[in-house]
């Protein structure tokens, strides 16, 4: 059979002995190609190429230690030239990207500062990460009608409204408006399938605290307002930012208060004065009448002028 081919190749021509030498090694590149893919399809591991001694890289490393929950500054940091073999992944190459970020853990000094080291998002750091800038959490007693019967979740804005009662009636006005509510805290109620003894049904969680976000003058200014009156929250719309700019105060007058009526005289009555009869005038004398300026005279009388 052998001699057979060797005849069969001795009788083909050049052209045709260099077709079928091509075709011969591309059926041979084929095989070795799919051989290849199907070993890195099973899992086989990629080959790492190893960086050539004497490569470095800039990497962020820390000067001095880093406690957690610190916010990293420009002088606990500093750049250094290592080895590219030993820079982990993730490292931080620019400084000013971390610049203000909390670490996420302990940071010793000359460690390489990696993206796992250091938050990125302060809302990770707990819940004071969640408090805005330049604002303080402050908490409000609420219960379920002053608390918005527990509809407002933490994230929402509210209004917050001051009533104070009096004798005479009660007044309501806005304390603060677009308020930002980090947490409402639940009542102390018993966990677990706990029967309310009052009820007989399943004890529930209630709203009995709210806790928001203040700048410090608002903040005083609630703490005051709940010392003298009772607070209520208000939600509002979503993404809603308008104010509302009215009056802003509602004063209502009790139907019970009472009118005094002015006290009576204590000083006694003087009696009326008794019935005179009216007295007669006396008679006027008559006026005297002229005189013509001639008497009369008749004996020793003067009869007239």
């Amino acid at each position: 059979m052998f001699s057979k081919i060797l005849d069969v190749l001795n009788d083909l021509k050049p052209k045709h002995l260099l077709m079928l030498a091509g075709t011969t090694a591309l059926l041979i590149f084929a095989v070795v190609y799919f051989a290849l893919s199907g070993l890195t399809e099973k899992g086989a591991a990629p080959v790492t190429p190893v960086a050539p001694q004497g490569i470095t890289r800039s990497v962020v490393v820390a000067r001095d230690d880093i406690q957690p929950n610190t916010l990293i500054q420009e002088d606990m940091l500093e750049i250094k030239e290592m080895p590219a073999n030993v820079v982990p992944k993730g490292s931080i190459m620019v400084m000013k990207d971390i610049l203000g970020q909390p670490a996420a853990s302990t940071i010793y000094a000359g460690d390489i500062l990696t993206m796992s080291k250091v938050f990125m998002d302060k809302s990770h750091t707990g819940f004071s990460g969640s408090i805005p800038d330049n604002c303080r959490a402050v908490s409000v007693g609420v219960s379920e009608i002053t608390g918005v019967a527990g509809f407002a979740k933490p994230g929402d804005y509210v209004d917050v409204i001051l009533v104070e009662k009096s004798k005479t009636g009660a007044s309501s006005r806005f304390l603060l408006q677009n308020v930002l509510l980090l947490a409402v805290n639940q009542n102390a109620a018993p966990k677990g399938n706990v029967l309310d003894e009052a009820t007989g049904k399943k004890a529930e969680y209630k709203p009995a605290i709210a806790t928001l976000a203040l700048t410090p003058d608002d903040m005083l200014e609630l703490v005051s307002a709940s010392a003298v009156g009772e607070i209520y929250l208000a939600l509002r719309p979503f993404h809603s930012k308008d104010i509302y700019t009215g009056f802003g105060e509602f004063n209502l007058k009790s139907s019970q208060v009472e009118t005094v009526a002015p006290a009576a005289s204590t000083m006694p009555a003087q009696a009326a004065p008794a019935y005179q009869p009216p007295v007669a005038a006396a008679p006027q004398p008559e006026a005297p009448v002229a005189s013509s300026g001639i008497r009369i005279i008749q004996g020793d009388k003067i009869l007239g002028k």
